[in-house]
């Protein structure tokens, strides 16, 4: 495998710096109806497609719902059945009281087979979590021990988290290597899908705003960034 799990979207992937670092821990965030599942499904499908092992954890939907709204597009042709889809329930007797073995006895029931032969896994959504266990103390070390488990077993990790309507993010942020937040911009056209991206460990990513599409064929990354008309600063020489 190469040194990062690519989106198969080639201008995110190039924004990306090729794409996620491998063996790391990384986010999606957005509000409702953004695209967060779309964004993932190209990950997964991109790895399935290059014959690694995929797990896909879905919180959200059954496994009817789920092949007639992802496997319809046409970057999952021929990789669908590849992916390891996960359908689960959250429910805090499974992880309470929380310790890391009953999180690594939990993810291996979860996942069917070893931790060490799985290369990719997407959490949709940890969000789910974080209801489940009511605190946010706990669910930063649920989060803690998932991120533990995926270095120890050399897994690259996808993250989706529903960003709140009104308050702060919750803690994942803090923990990930990378964020991907995809948000609904007001600009003279209209309104615009647009995403940024967020590194903890590399700069070289723009800081403007990217402009999507979602599209019969999926994400579509569109050319140009979008930026603020006016600023709150002034640099000054001297």
């Amino acid at each position: 495998m190469t040194d990062v799990a690519k989106f198969g979207i080639s201008r995110l992937d190039e924004l990306l710096g090729g794409g996620l670092d491998r063996y790391t821990e990384n986010l999606i965030i957005g509000r409702s109806g953004i695209g967060k599942t779309i964004l993932a499904a190209h990950w997964a499908a991109e790895g399935a497609r290059n014959d690694e092992t995929v797990v896909y954890l879905s919180t959200t939907m059954n496994k009817k719902n789920c092949k007639a709204y992802l496997g319809r597009f046409p970057f999952m042709e021929d990789v669908y059945d590849k992916i390891k889809w996960r359908f689960i329930r959250v429910d805090p007797k499974f992880v309470l009281p929380l310790t890391r073995e009953k999180i690594v006895e939990g993810l291996r029931a979860t996942f069917g087979m070893d931790g060490k032969d799985i290369d990719r896994v997407v959490f949709d959504s940890c969000t789910d979590l974080e209801l489940a266990l009511a605190d946010p103390v706990l669910y930063r070390r649920a989060l803690t021990y998932m991120s533990d488990l995926s270095y120890d077993y050399e897994i690259t990790s996808l993250w989706i988290e529903e960003a709140p309507m009104q308050g702060d993010w919750s803690s994942t942020k803090n923990i990930v290597d990378s964020v991907i937040f995809l948000n609904l911009l007001r600009t003279q056209e209209g309104y615009q899908r647009a995403m940024r991206i967020l590194k903890k460990y590399r700069t070289r990513v723009p800081l403007e705003w990217i402009p999507y599409e979602i599209t019969d064929e999926g994400v579509v990354i569109k050319d140009g960034y979008i930026v603020k008309r006016s600023y709150d600063y002034e640099y000054k020489r001297g």
